[in-house]
């Protein structure tokens, strides 16, 4: 994915951080991390469009709590660890 970036502000060279410090208008804590996004912006979908989408999307959500529902807590925080892990020693 060319269009995002994550970094930890620690592993930011001084220049980068210094400039996202800048934007935010605080200093960053080393152990913060930063996301970065650029994508091109489009008209928000309006009318029946926007209502279907909006459905689809409950739906979807719907069908993933019913899928999880069977899955403790901790399982799940386990989970997203791994996965945050995974991504992190991973990058594209």
């Amino acid at each position: 994915m060319g269009n995002i970036a994550i970094h930890r502000a620690n592993e930011l060279p001084s220049d980068a951080r210094r400039v996202v410090e800048r934007v935010l208008g605080r200093v960053l804590e080393s152990d913060e991390e930063v996301s970065i996004m650029a994508f091109s912006p489009h008209d928000a979908p309006t009318g029946e469009a926007r209502q279907t989408l909006a459905r689809q999307l409950e739906d979807r959500i719907t069908r993933t709590v019913e899928s999880a529902r069977h899955v403790s807590d901790d399982e799940q925080e386990a989970a997203i660890d791994d996965a945050v892990s995974h991504v992190r020693a991973n990058p594209k």
